[in-house]
């Protein structure tokens, strides 16, 4: 994230600041898990990469803050509990979502030739939202094209320790972002993000944040990166720093709960 800085500079007694930059506002995405109906797979695929694609290209190019969506198949679910799903729709904004409940009716009608009601009531007939959640983001690599349809995303769903919150952030953002960064320049991954959980929160939920991470092809993404590159990107970009004393710390602020792998089938971006 972009923080205001001001720098200012004593000069032969004299005080000269240099003016503020506006700041930025934060990230948020918009996450929306989904339930197949039975039989209904190949028409939600086909829904996703036609109808679904063209109304969002229309939304973004309605609201400037709308920064993209994609909606990616999960893999490997396992049988704990909330892994109940079969797609992931993430929509990102720049500043908090728009309110629901508003009507777009002109824009779905341009996009799909139905009213937001009507194609509500098709897409209840292919899928069931069975839950949704928003998240800020904290840190990451995001570099605009770069992702594209057919990338595997690998999510971390992370539970941080009680009180140390503030620390893990400042982990993320002051030590793990440069290596993540180095590591993305290096080609190992695509692309790395931190998010925060808004809603739902609190003591009673399984996890409080999630890490992003983007791989080109599945082999890649279950092998995972390899923990000696990371030693040695840590030791470029922090010479002198202890890497044993970022792993306790990272061991100290959080616990990896559960690591979730999916594959983006559709996406939409707001070009740059």
């Amino acid at each position: 994230m972009t923080l205001v800085c001001l720098f200012t500079v004593l000069l032969s007694g004299a005080a000269l600041a240099q003016p503020a930059q506006p700041a930025q506002p934060d990230l948020y995405v918009s996450v929306s898990y989904m339930k197949i109906l039975p039989g209904q797979e190949d028409a939600y695929r086909a829904y996703l990469n036609t109808t679904v694609k063209k109304l969002y290209q229309e939304l973004m190019a309605a609201n400037p803050s709308f920064l993209s969506w994609s909606s990616a198949k999960a893999m490997y679910q396992g049988t704990e509990h909330g892994l109940d799903f079969d797609y992931v729709g993430a929509s990102i904004y720049s500043g908090p979502p728009p309110e629901p409940g508003a009507t777009l009716d002109a824009i779905y009608m341009k996009a799909t030739g139905m009213s937001q009601a009507d194609l509500a009531k098709k897409v209840a007939t292919m899928r069931t939202v069975v839950g949704t959640e928003l998240l800020r983001y904290r840190a990451g690599v995001r570099i605009p094209g770069v992702l594209k349809e057919g990338d595997f995303r690998v999510v971390a769903r992370i539970k941080i320790k009680p009180n140390m919150g503030d620390e893990y952030v400042d982990l993320a953002q002051t030590v793990t972002q440069p290596i993540m960064a180095e590591r993305i320049a290096n080609g190992e991954l695509k692309s790395w993000s931190l998010w925060s959980r808004v809603f739902p929160s609190g003591v009673a939920i399984s996890y409080d944040a999630f890490t992003v991470q983007y791989f080109k092809d599945l082999a890649s993404a279950v092998k995972g990166l390899d923990a000696t590159k990371g030693v040695q990107a840590f030791l470029k970009v922090h010479p002198g720093r202890n890497y044993a004393t970022y792993v306790n710390n990272a061991r100290d602020y959080s616990d990896m709960q559960q690591r979730l792998v999916m594959q983006v089938v559709a996406m939409v971006e707001r070009a740059k």
